[in-house]
């Protein structure tokens, strides 16, 4: 079985791509790196080819057609950071096809012919959009380079006064920092590959004993479906994660909840001191033939802003909570 390179240069047609539900299975806690399903799809691409038998055989009719899918090429093409992409596809149809040909006719009402197979590979190729991933892809990340230089001073010579110098970066030596990152290729797996196909007979030639024909067109539908998945590194919440990643996200979750707990804990234990200066204060400043509703308020107004900046204070440093 041979496959035909392909073309340098060409253009695709665009197939559909319809995403259908995964299965899934439950992961444990521990850290692991195993191919993650970043998308899967359905693609329908739509196929049409002329078939033409060995010179000289005339075909009677076609007993039977075994059709098998391979692809050579399942690639997807996207960028860092980004939430659709496009997936290249090119592959072919091995059609094994099953014949009887050059009939003869024995005798009144009886025709024979010999069983024959011509076995022929349908090349078809499209490229489909991946509007949205289950899964984003890491990466790819760019390499990267930086140069840099170390500062050098060096006499001007004649013509210029002994005191100045020519300062720069050392131009005899070459300094660089690169970084290249091996990014992981996504990759495809076929799992399921069904073919819609009609078959039509051309150059028929009827005479008294059948219909005879030495080519056939035929038409059809492939639609495979297809997971896109990467090896990815992988750590869950449960069971103690101990990823960077997921760390840092935990303490984000954490401190956050923390916070919220922390300062709805310094709300009331400050709305506790205000009343209780106030209650103070009262004691201290407020004459005893005053009614208590008039000594609260006339007490409220002359709390400076500095007495509750300082109480404020003091819960802060009790909480051990940083500002900012």
């Amino acid at each position: 079985m041979s496959v035909e390179p392909f073309p340098r240069s060409t253009s695709m047609q665009h197939c559909k791509a319809t995403i259908v539900d995964p299965s899934a299975t439950p992961s444990t806690g521990i850290i692991i790196k195993v191919p993650v399903l970043l998308q899967e799809v359905r693609i329908e691409i739509p196929v049409h080819a002329k078939i033409t038998f060995p010179k000289g055989e005339k075909v009677l009719e076609i007993k039977e057609i075994k059709k098998r899918v391979f692809l050579t090429q399942c690639r997807l093409i996207n960028r860092e950071y980004a939430t659709s992409g496009q997936l290249f596809l090119s592959g072919f149809v091995r059609k094994n096809i099953q014949y009887a040909s050059n009939p003869k006719e024995e005798c009144k009402g009886s025709v024979s012919s010999v069983i024959k197979s011509l076995t022929v590979e349908v090349p078809f190729d499209c490229v489909a959009e991946i509007e949205r991933f289950l899964t984003p892809p890491v990466g790819p990340v760019s390499d990267s380079k930086e140069e840099f230089g170390f500062f050098i001073a060096q006499p001007l010579g004649i013509g210029f006064p002994e005191k100045d110098q020519l300062l720069s970066t050392d131009i005899s030596q070459f300094h660089q920092i690169s970084t290249e990152h091996f990014n992981e290729l996504p990759f495809c797996e076929l799992v399921k590959a069904d073919i819609i196909e009609f078959d039509e007979a051309l150059n028929r030639s009827i005479k008294k004993e059948e219909c005879k024909c030495d080519e056939s067109c035929d038409k059809r539908e492939i639609i495979l479906e297809i997971p896109l998945e990467e090896y990815i590194e992988l750590c869950s919440e449960e069971d103690g994660c101990e990823c960077e990643e997921c760390k840092n996200k935990n303490e984000f979750k954490h401190s956050s909840s923390s916070k919220r707990n922390s300062f709805k804990e310094l709300s009331d234990k400050l709305s506790m001191e205000i009343i209780a200066y106030e209650e103070d204060f009262e004691k201290k400043h407020v004459k005893k033939d005053h009614r208590k509703k008039d000594a609260k308020i006339e007490t409220f107004t002359e709390l400076s802003e500095k007495m509750i900046l300082d109480i404020t204070l003091k819960l802060l440093q009790r909480q051990q909570i940083r500002i900012g």
